[in-house]
């Protein structure tokens, strides 16, 4: 997973707070309250959702890529618990800050590039809405490898995969936990 698709899909994690945020903004410019910084943060942050959306797109997208390999789905299940993982995890801690107040906004600040740093450096993936709207899914699955072993790993797909128990399935590592399913053999 390159770090360009880490901080993309980092980003998006928290789309509810940034529409929350344009939303205040865009409420201060109407009303007549408006400063350079509302209108600076609705471009930062429109710009960002932008590039961002397309980085996922074009990682996600189905297409031939290089490491892909076979394996055969032996069983799976779906994670239900992730959704609940993100709330608490993302948005939960957000309620904190009052981004009225820009001694809030620079503690937000040292929140967020905290745990931006400690996300992208150690590649780590998690569910976020802008997954759950493209109706992407999680789930826990043992696979068999060329060689026969079993290897449990997390598989993002938008089928159900429980359904293919038994198949040959085409992965693509996102990193060393997440691969995506690239197509059913």
């Amino acid at each position: 997973m390159s770090i360009i698709f880490s901080v993309s899909l980092f980003f998006l994690s928290f789309a509810p707070l940034w529409i929350s945020i344009v939303f205040i903004d865009a409420k201060n410019i109407v009303t007549g309250r408006d400063t350079w910084v509302e209108v600076v943060s609705i471009i930062i942050i429109t710009i960002h959702a932008i590039v961002s959306s397309l980085i996922l797109w074009n990682e996600l997208k189905l297409k031939q890529r290089s490491g892909e390999k076979i394996y055969k789905l032996v069983s799976c299940s779906e994670e239900k618990s992730i959704s609940a993982e993100y709330l608490l995890s993302y948005i939960l801690p957000l309620f904190a800050f009052d981004f009225t107040q820009w001694d809030q906004l620079v503690l937000f600040l040292i929140f967020y590039v905290t745990l931006a740093f400690l996300c992208i450096k150690h590649k780590y993936f998690s569910i976020n809405v802008i997954l759950e709207i493209f109706r992407y899914r999680f789930y826990s699955c043992s696979i068999e490898n060329e060689d026969h072993l079993i290897i449990d790993k997390k598989i993002i797909a938008r089928c159900k995969l429980e359904l293919m128990n038994g198949a040959d399935i085409c992965l693509s590592s996102l990193n060393n936990e997440y691969s995506i399913l690239r197509s059913v053999e």
